[in-house]
């Protein structure tokens, strides 16, 4: 009897398991590899504290331009790394999926100097395991120069 116990329960876990990730939405891209669009790049560093929140979102790029109003204009592109079989289970055991976390952009004068403004708040954003995002923002004023961007998991 106890023998086969073990042979149900076994699969019936597996089973189970297995419900869970088919349950788990991913996103999947396309891109056209000969770009017509030739971005203005930032040269960026980044330094985190969350290993958490670092190990699941990838800055793949920041790039500016300006608006016709002569404003700076700011475009983060970033991917979820949550995907693959484990890291999907992973994060619906956890209860993690999607994948939540907040930004935020601080403006700079010319000297470096922070420009206090009412855009300078935590923004949400969501995403599914590995989809890409464009994250942008506006300077509110002419006299930003520079920028800091944050990211924090919720």
């Amino acid at each position: 009897m106890k023998k086969r116990g073990k042979a149900v329960f076994l699969p019936a876990a597996l089973a189970g398991l297995m419900a869970l990730c088919a349950c788990q939405d991913s996103v999947n891209t396309l891109e056209n590899t000969d770009r017509t669009a030739r971005p203005e790049y930032v040269n960026s560093r980044y330094f985190s504290t969350d290993s958490y929140c670092r190990d699941r979102i990838t800055i793949l790029g920041i790039s500016k331009t300006q608006t016709d109003a002569g404003l700076m204009k700011l475009q983060v592109q970033i991917r979820s790394n949550r995907y693959g079989f484990w890291s999907e289970l992973w994060s619906d055991i956890m209860g993690a999926n999607p994948y939540r976390i907040s930004y935020r952009v601080d403006w700079l004068d010319a000297k470096g100097m922070k420009i206090n403004t009412a855009t300078s708040v935590w923004l949400p954003e969501i995403l599914m395991p590995g989809e890409v995002k464009f994250i942008q923002a506006v300077a509110p004023n002419a006299n930003c120069r520079d920028f800091f961007i944050s990211f924090k998991e919720n």
